[in-house]
């Protein structure tokens, strides 16, 4: 099918992705309550288990649902996954103990899998040469706005109907996003693309799966998710304490508990992440060199704002982060759309499903490691070091941008 309007599925995209999220974001907005924990039949330590399993369900899940995706219609198989998602938000309302709450984790962490491939699948159906990149951004804005939007309503839902209560109004609301694409969600994949396709290559040594570019991409969204999900989204409240008295921070005589700031700087970065992103897609659309804007992006406005971020005056720290949220929201959405660019298509859901898996290994070991560190150095040098793995990783992104200058139809 040629969808001549982006919107047309962008828009029901975006909000069936941000409906998914409900249950999850209410799990990490409350269950880490004791009072919470102990209504679900968890005790805290089971609660991180819990909070994390999902990730590590998507390292077996990724590649399959790459594989898949590759081999059949996109529309189905989304329907399919929100359909799991509501489900596992239904299994967190009905159900209480680790057994049963386990289970909904893995229903999501495979729901997961197959609503952010098929997403970022559908994407690329829809986009070419020319705006793969601002495209590739608004699906990202989106999935910041469902993250966004989703904690917010985690957290109200909870005060407002009880923590089983506010899970089913989730539920429900998972299920009207499942109608939602029922209804306006259109099939993406192209009709010469509906059978399994077989790659013609005057060469067959380069008919094989592209395994170099696919490594290539997951090394800066490795990094990236562990610094920017990982490191920074787990000692966000511990920044902003270096900058604290007596638990809050004080502005125009007006004392901020820290508990609120550390959400607010949260909220904040994802804010800067909705805005630039879109922004730096369309600069990589412009100037037709992916490479080069993904080292820029890492070189400049991540390692350099991780260094301000390790500063000891708050207004520099806080240019800081909104330096680095720009570099943390726009390297997931360059690497789909050199995949896009250089991947043929029916190698583009395995290829993003392999990079998937290590952003999702990235998530899931940078808390620990951070809150490892944290407590044998200081939280600047941790920054300090994160700036310097991101100039590594830039450098290693811009010799590939040398190469793609060579080279811009092949890399």
């Amino acid at each position: 099918m040629h969808i001549n309007k982006p919107n047309t599925v962008l828009t029901p995209l975006g909000i069936g992705l941000a409906l998914s999220l409900l249950g999850d974001a209410t799990l990490y907005a409350v269950l880490p309550s004791p009072e919470i924990a102990l209504q679900a039949g968890l005790s805290l330590a089971m609660v991180g288990f819990l909070l994390g399993i999902n990730r590590l369900v998507r390292l077996l899940f990724n590649g399959l649902a790459g594989w898949i995706y590759d081999r059949l219609p996109r529309r189905p198989l989304m329907l399919l996954s929100l359909g799991i998602g509501t489900l596992s938000t239904a299994v967190y309302a009905f159900g209480s103990g680790p057994f049963i709450l386990t289970t909904g984790r893995v229903l999501w962490g495979l729901a997961w899998s197959g609503l952010w491939i098929g997403a970022n699948s559908m994407t690329l159906d829809i986009s070419n040469d020319l705006n793969r990149g601002r495209i590739n951004g608004r699906l990202q804005m989106w999935f910041f706005i469902g993250v966004a939007v989703s904690s917010f309503c985690g957290g109200i839902f909870t005060d407002l109907f009880t923590y089983r209560g506010g899970l089913w109004v989730s539920t429900i609301l998972s299920g009207v996003g499942l109608l939602v694409w029922l209804r306006y969600l259109p099939e993406t994949r192209p009709e010469k693309n509906k059978n399994t396709p077989i790659l013609k290559e005057d060469n067959p040594a380069k008919a094989g799966f592209p395994w170099k570019l696919t490594l290539s991409c997951s090394l800066p969204f490795f990094i990236n998710r562990v610094i920017f999900t990982g490191v920074l989204g787990s000692t966000t409240i511990l920044w902003l304490s270096q900058f604290v008295e007596d638990g809050s921070l004080t502005f125009n005589q007006i004392a901020i508990p820290l508990a609120t700031m550390s959400g607010t700087f949260i909220a904040v970065r994802v804010l800067v992440s909705i805005v630039s992103v879109p922004q730096v897609g369309r600069l990589s659309d412009r100037i037709n060199r992916r490479w080069l804007v993904l080292a820029v992006v890492i070189l400049i406005f991540g390692s350099g704002g991780l260094v301000l971020l390790a500063a000891q005056n708050i207004w520099v720290s806080i240019l800081g982060v909104i330096l680095a949220a720009i570099a943390g929201g726009s390297i997931p959405a360059l690497i789909p759309t050199i995949i896009g660019d250089q991947v043929p298509q029916h190698q583009q859901g395995r290829s993003l499903g392999y990079i998937f898996s290590f952003g999702d290994l990235g998530s899931a070991i940078g808390p620990p490691i951070a809150l490892t560190l944290v407590g044998i150095i200081s939280l600047p040098t941790l920054f300090l070091g994160c700036a310097a793995l991101l100039i590594l990783t830039g450098i290693f992104t811009a010799v590939l941008a040398i190469k793609e200058k060579k080279h811009p139809d092949r890399y």
